[in-house]
């Protein structure tokens, strides 16, 4: 089974993560905030690498072959909500993962290795990763990103599944 876990403050990760699923048959889990800060306060959190609380969601992977972690970049980081679900994250040893980051500008190769040292860490393999840019989603042109990690994705999930 692929597990697309995404955060999504103002749609636009929604948007890619809901794309990568159709295209590779994943399930859904969006990783929702206990309560909402201001975006001044939340670029702190992300710029600090800080944890955020967060709704229950899906942590335990076992029965999941492959992870994917949705995010936004803020403060050339992730969101506080992303590493608080990255660190309640069990089950994972062997499993493989990718990284979807969806920006307005900068920052994608800090937040993938902020996912990746996380997950790495708790025994996951690296696949691939994808970057989306806001003004691409807005305008319906982020496909080709979203090809190239379902094909990674694919190829190397389907014997599993």
């Amino acid at each position: 089974m692929i597990l697309i876990v995404y955060y999504s403050w103002q749609g636009h990760t929604e948007k890619v993560a809901m794309a990568l699923a159709e295209r590779v048959g994943g399930r859904l889990e969006k990783i929702e905030a206990v309560s909402e800060v201001g975006m001044l306060r939340k670029g702190m959190m992300a710029a600090f690498g800080m944890r955020a609380a967060i709704r229950p969601a899906q942590t335990d992977l076992t029965g999941v072959d492959f992870l994917v972690v949705a995010t936004p970049v803020w403060s050339q980081k992730v969101p506080p909500y992303i590493n608080e679900y990255l660190s309640q994250v069990s089950g994972a040893s062997g499993k493989l993962f990718s990284v979807l980051v969806e920006m307005g500008g900068s920052g994608a190769e800090k937040a993938v290795a902020i996912v990746r040292k996380s997950l790495e860490a708790k025994g996951m393999r690296f696949v691939s990763s994808a970057t989306t840019l806001e003004s691409e989603v807005d305008a319906g042109q982020f496909g080709p990103a979203i090809e190239e990690v379902a094909r990674a994705i694919v190829a190397v999930a389907a014997p599993a599944a």
